[in-house]
């Protein structure tokens, strides 16, 4: 660490300080250079971890929810570059309730106490107000629990929505992180756009119990989506991306009245990280395109 090359001028020069003092102060060069790293590099360097945000090496979150000092849903981030707004908004049909529950916000379809025959039905929705954006990387950390088998399973959406509800067109250009239900092991992505809407379905990813980090980036050519820091689907369609800004809804999806099985989803937090530092992720599964016949 002593020795100095001789010689080290221009961009060569440039990087090689920034890699000194990066290994100096135990971060990643990309953090110190951002005008470099907003044209990412090569996936192939793309290190370890469970989240896509820990692989790709997204860097400083713009704000982070994880309700672990008493925030309530009405609270802003704890952490990030913009904690001053953003605030969660509950809105329910049946039995199910978003609530505060320790290090996180649980969706309870009921009360949940063993061997209660009280009701479950409906739906239940939280939504991000006053923090949109049109680009940039989306992630979240869920785990699910079934309690009864022998109803109808609740789905479970993860889906970035017009922020602005004058943009809302019955879902036309809604964009699903995830949608999951905590009886199966499937996790369909996919978005919409106008008539055309692109998805995919997977297998694999058991639940009940299970921790997933179901992540997406939206960048001005790719949407790409993400389980456990791996890109498992991505598309370059132009009509697929969005085009007003977005925000976070999750919702415990119910089948109006029907009784469903007694089900309970966590969410440890949601994080959003801006594209100015980081990885280029590689393509994952093609999606498939379909005809879309939006309804309210």
């Amino acid at each position: 660490m002593g020795q100095r090359r001789r010689g080290l001028t221009g961009t060569t020069g440039l990087m090689a300080r920034i890699a000194l003092v990066a290994v100096a102060l135990g971060i990643a060069p990309a953090a110190l250079a951002p005008g470099i790293a907003e044209a990412p590099a090569s996936a192939s360097r793309a290190a370890g971890g469970d989240t896509a945000a820990q692989r790709y090496e997204w860097g400083r979150m713009m704000w982070d929810f994880a309700w672990e000092f008493g925030e309530s849903l009405d609270s802003p981030p704890y952490r990030g570059q913009d904690i001053t707004s953003g605030r969660w908004v509950e809105r329910t049909t049946g039995t199910g309730r978003a609530v505060k529950y320790g290090g996180g916000v649980e969706f309870h379809s009921a009360l949940v106490r063993k061997g209660t025959d009280d009701p479950d039905f409906g739906t239940s929705t939280l939504t991000l107000e006053d923090q949109p954006a049109k680009r940039g990387r989306w992630e979240i950390k869920e785990r699910s629990y079934r309690y009864e088998q022998s109803k109808r399973d609740y789905g479970f959406l993860l889906q970035l929505v017009p922020a602005d509800p004058a943009d809302d067109d019955c879902g036309a250009h809604d964009l699903t992180i995830a949608r999951l239900s905590p009886g199966d092991d499937r996790v369909s992505v996919g978005v919409n756009a106008g008539t055309s809407t692109w998805g995919r379905t997977l297998s694999g990813y058991r639940q009940h119990g299970t921790h997933y980090a179901f992540a997406v980036e939206v960048t001005a050519r790719r949407i790409t989506w993400f389980i456990n820091g791996r890109a498992v689907a991505s598309t370059d369609a132009a009509a697929a991306l969005p085009s007003v800004p977005m925000t976070v809804r999750m919702t415990l999806l119910g089948h109006g009245t029907a009784e469903m099985n007694k089900s309970v989803v966590k969410i440890d937090w949601v994080r959003h990280y801006d594209l100015k530092r980081g990885l280029r992720p590689p393509d994952g599964a093609t999606l498939e395109k379909r005809a879309l016949d939006p309804s309210c």
